[in-house]
């Protein structure tokens, strides 16, 4: 008898809990892959909530993470959408997986988009000045011209004159393209060569970064927020070891494994705004079609370096650069 009790009473309790949790809300974050800006994004986001009032005891968060697979991302954005009152899309491909999943099912329950560089571009707004429909967010879009100025920059007083610079990313990541022709745009502004290598996925990155630094006269090298470079810029450091050759990085968690410097917006803090949104469309005060793209400002970024890097690289950054930037490698 008391056997049974337990059983019953252990029962009870699942019973219980699992109400508890289906009583709060369902928040869906799908990431696409692995790496420290999606992760500092997603972690920001739930800060963001929290600040506004909705911690872990009103929201249940839905966490699903597709590294790097599409047929993952395409799955888990379907079970994303069926389950959760609000879903997050942390950078291009995972918003359009998740705008994709809402469409084809007929939904309408919010979709917040998060890191993503273009979203009219991409599809998931028609303006930055509203959201479309039920979906609006944060875009990470970086000062890829003020980066291209501190190539420049870091060659000041030595000398030497910039005559190449390469542009390296994702072909197929549209946030990573949008960025490279901007850069491509500047650099050519200022009557400097430009050499481009893209990589089609993980498994060609550290090839087409050995490719890129083996170009004769090379200088420097640049590299747009990626996703699928982020999660193998150590192929990248390793590509450039010794060489000589300046990369600067569209954000500062890529300095962590290759590159030298960056001017970088905060992914923590942009994933908090997000938050903030999702706070207010979850109160009732908007609704996602009345809330702009939100997104940072110039004045908002801050200057990085990697110490390490530079002295694995067989880089000297000038002075001045030192001067106003932090050091990620302390």
């Amino acid at each position: 008898m008391k056997k049974r009790h337990l059983v019953v009473g252990s029962l009870l309790l699942m019973s219980m809990l699992s109400g508890c949790k289906d009583n709060r809300i369902q928040v869906g974050i799908l990431q696409p892959v692995d790496h420290k800006a999606l992760t500092a994004t997603r972690l920001g986001f739930m800060e963001g909530l929290n600040e506004k009032g909705y911690g872990k005891d009103k929201v249940h968060f839905i966490y699903e993470n597709a590294r790097g697979k599409e047929a993952e991302l395409n799955n888990k954005s379907k079970s994303l959408v069926a389950n959760s009152d609000l879903t997050l899309g942390l950078g291009t491909d995972a918003a359009k997986a998740l705008a994709s999943s809402a469409l084809d099912k007929g939904s309408t329950k919010p979709i917040l988009f998060s890191a993503v560089t273009d979203p009219v571009g991409a599809g998931l707004v028609d303006s930055l000045d509203v959201g479309s429909g039920y979906i609006t967010g944060m875009s990470d879009d970086n000062p890829v011209e003020a980066q291209i100025e501190l190539i420049l920059e870091c060659f000041e007083g030595t000398g030497k004159e910039v005559d190449k610079i390469g542009l390296l990313y994702t072909r197929s990541e549209e946030n990573s393209v949008a960025q490279a022709n901007r850069a491509k745009k500047v650099i050519e502004e200022h009557g400097i060569t430009v050499v481009t290598k893209t990589a089609t996925g993980d498994a060609d990155v550290s090839s087409t970064a050995v490719a890129l630094a083996n170009e004769e006269g090379l200088d420097a090298i640049y590299i747009p927020t990626d996703n699928n470079i982020a999660a193998k810029a150590g192929e990248v450091k390793d590509a450039v070891s010794g060489k000589g050759i300046l990369v600067v990085t569209g954000e500062k968690d890529m300095l962590v494994n290759c590159g030298a410097v960056t001017l970088s917006i905060d992914y923590f803090e942009l994933g908090k705004r997000t938050g903030h949104m999702a706070a207010a469309i979850l109160s009732g005060e908007k609704e996602p079609k009345d809330i702009p793209v939100g997104y940072m400002a110039l004045e908002e970024c801050e200057y990085y370096y990697s110490s390490s890097n530079c002295a694995d690289a067989g880089i000297t950054l000038p002075s001045s650069v030192i001067s106003k930037s932090k050091d990620v490698s302390e």
